[in-house]
């Protein structure tokens, strides 16, 4: 059983900061609609023998899927795979899921091939204990060649200790490099009859943990049809290299490999998930509670509300990204795009097998999600930042004044002073909306000061950040008292943040001004304005700035009668991965958390003076105190924290390392 959904292209144009969404397609752009199918070389062959399978679909895919239970090779993202080799008699399934932009679609031929004994000729083939092991570790390989007795064995590991052997039962051999290894194996019989066995990339090496693992993992789609089948991919950190898994209501429902695919849930219900993770530092277990929804009929209550993560947004070109949905009020078809990434679109819930950019530049994601009660989109401009070599952090000024207009600080009409500033509307707080998610915090802001003249020594004017998902400005993520004395008229004057702000999503920043008055005139001795853009009065033309005058917001529009940005050039940044963090080993675990929080130092200096600061998803500072490096972890009881996306800030010196942190409850 399949869901289908038509969606229409949702194209994206971008008038300053706005979207505007339109439906219609061209002929050109329409899809078929999807349907897998596939033929294969051969239905029936010999134990030992191989099967080339070709991808009959149509509705133009754009990804690929293959399951093939009881084969060597078990799974395959090519579109055509070739040599599929099976050793065992029985009958085999073989599984087909295709998607593309907008739809899925799974062919399931049950008993597709059927593989005969082969009692004369040798069969080569083993196993391995373990195929991926941390450097250093051992793997025992056990022969299963079959058809014999064998009166020779060849083997050749590929950059393991021994590199080759001649016995039946070689000794653990030893790996020391990271890498993905091949492994050889030819038999001979009396008869002087050969078969070798190679198996490519067969052994993979990662580094030896140094902190214990941290499970996590995703599907790529939590809300399915009985009958169908879900993907999960391994997200956990600490590079574990032993996995176990347990399917709830499934077929399998265990599994040991690091990435399950084609998990089938042949009943309606909703289910449990869990993993658990081991490597040479520990072990650690998640269990996700009704984490997929199997049901005939789609069971929504509201509209869902559209939203996403990626795993990394400032990458080198080469770089894969996964992206989790983080929608809510549990949508059931999801649509992505991803700008100058392949693939460009996907429909499934999570994109476990990732995007690669190879390109650098500045990317946009969008997401459109629906259910039965209705759809949502969020478009994220600039998401993905991409570029030709390792960058840490990248920094610039945005603002929502257009390269070819000019800014000016005009004056309200009928009455003293200025749009921007000091009037006889006593204007008091002035707030531009950046719809924004291609920075996580702001490091300051440019103001471009046209007037400021103070009529005491303390006058002063407080400069704001407001959270930007409400209309109007109502929480303030930060705000800064300067003295009008400090500063001087027709100047760019910056204002300097000490602790980064983080935001994730649409901000205000603006201004508030007090009205002095020394010789009660009703006239503010005080002088203060800020330049803006030129009116845009032309169809489309769009307003970005909020007034508030004697406690009511309004528009500039609605108040002045123009349509208008503020001159003030947010400094805004993107940090990847900090290189202090990665050169002194710091650990922060487990994501998600519960109840404690761990740091682990790594490598930093005993007694090292380390500020550390929670900070919810608005950019508050929840708490804040200091501990000092040592060789025991650091522990942080969050039980008293509501669960949601936090930052742990961590100040060393002149250093900072910052790490997302999702707690549960």
């Amino acid at each position: 059983m399949k869901y289908t959904q038509i969606i229409g292209l949702i194209t994206f144009t971008l008038s300053f900061l706005t979207v505007t969404q339109v439906s219609a397609q061209s002929p050109s752009q329409q899809k078929l609609d999807l349907d897998a199918a596939f033929i294969a070389s051969a239905y029936t062959i010999t134990a030992g023998d191989c099967v080339d399978f070709t991808d009959m679909s149509s509705g133009v895919p754009t990804y690929w899927q293959w399951s093939f239970p009881g084969a060597q090779t078990i799974t395959s993202n090519l579109q055509n795979p070739t040599g599929i080799c099976y050793y065992y008699a029985g009958t085999y399934d073989v599984i087909l899921e295709i998607q593309n932009g907008t739809d899925i679609d799974t062919e399931v031929i049950e008993g597709c091939i059927i593989v005969e004994e082969n009692l004369d000729t040798p069969i080569a083939d083993f196993a391995a204990n373990y195929t991926t092991i941390p450097a250093g570790g051992t793997v025992v390989y056990t022969d299963l060649s079959q058809n014999g007795p064998f009166t020779s064995y060849a083997w050749t590991f590929e950059s393991g200790i021994p590199n080759a052997s001649n016995e039946e039962v070689p000794v653990p051999i030893a790996y020391t490099t990271v890498g993905t290894y091949r492994v050889e194996l030819r038999v001979e019989n009396e008869e002087g009859t050969q078969d070798d066995e190679v198996k490519i990339d067969y052994i993979n090496v990662i580094p030896a943990a140094t902190v214990p693992p941290v499970a996590n993992f995703m599907a790529d789609r939590v809300f399915i049809a009985p009958g169908d089948y879900i993907n999960f991919s391994d997200m956990s950190s600490g590079n574990p290299y032993i996995w176990r898994w347990f399917f709830e209501g499934a077929t399998p429902t265990t599994s040991n490999i690091k990435d399950p695919q084609s998990i089938l849930y042949t009943m309606p219900g909703t289910y449990d998930v869990e993993l658990i993770v081991e490597s040479n530092m520990g072990i650690d277990t998640i269990r996700k509670e009704d984490y997929i929804v199997v049901a005939e009929t789609d069971p929504c209550v509201a509209i869902p509300i559209a939203d996403f993560i990626a795993s990394q947004r400032l990458i080198r070109s080469g770089t894969t990204v996964f992206f989790e949905d983080r929608s809510q009020n549990n949508p059931t078809m999801w649509n992505w795009y991803f700008q100058g990434g392949y693939p460009t679109y996907s429909a499934v819930s999570n994109v476990i097998n990732g995007v690669e950019y190879n390109a650098a530049g500045f990317y946009d994601v969008s997401l459109s999600v629906n259910n039965a009660c209705g759809s949502n989109y969020v478009y994220k401009e600039d998401y993905i930042l991409v570029f030709s070599g390792p960058i840490n952090k990248y920094c610039d000024t945005i603002s929502n004044v257009y390269d070819n207009e000019s800014v000016y600080s005009p004056t309200v009409s009928g009455t003293w002073g200025r749009i921007g500033g000091h009037n006889g509307q006593k204007t008091r707080i002035y707030a531009d909306k950046f719809n924004q998610y291609s920075f996580e915090q702001i490091d300051g802001m440019i103001v471009p000061v046209v007037l400021s003249e103070n009529a005491e020594y303390n006058s002063y004017v407080t400069f704001y950040v407001w959270n930007g998902n409400t209309t109007y400005p109502e929480e303030i993520l930060f705000e800064k008292e300067v003295f009008l004395r400090d500063i001087p008229s027709n100047f760019y004057y910056p204002i300097d943040f000490e602790t980064p702000l983080q935001v994730d999503g649409p901000f205000f920043v603006g201004y508030k001004i007090n009205y002095v008055d020394i010789n009660n005139d009703n006239v503010s001795d005080d002088e203060f304005a800020v330049s803006i853009a030129v009116n845009r009065n032309y169809a489309g033309g769009v307003n970005t700035l909020y007034v508030q005058t004697n406690g009511v917001w309004a528009t500039a529009t609605e108040k002045f009668g123009i349509k208008t940005s503020s001159g003030i050039k947010p400094v805004t940044c993107l940090v990847d991965i900090e290189s202090f963090k990665t050169q002194n080993n710091i650990e922060i675990y487990p994501n998600p958390a519960i109840d404690l929080l761990y740091i682990n130092t790594g490598f930093l200096e005993s007694d090292k003076l380390i500020h550390i600061q929670l900070i919810d998803q608005t950019g508050r500072i929840v708490d804040s105190f200091d501990k000092t490096s040592s060789a025991d972890e650091i522990s942080i009881d969050i039980t008293q924290y509501p669960q949601g996306l936090y930052f742990v800030n961590m100040i060393i010196d002149q250093e900072r390392v910052t790490q997302k942190i999702l707690i549960t409850k």
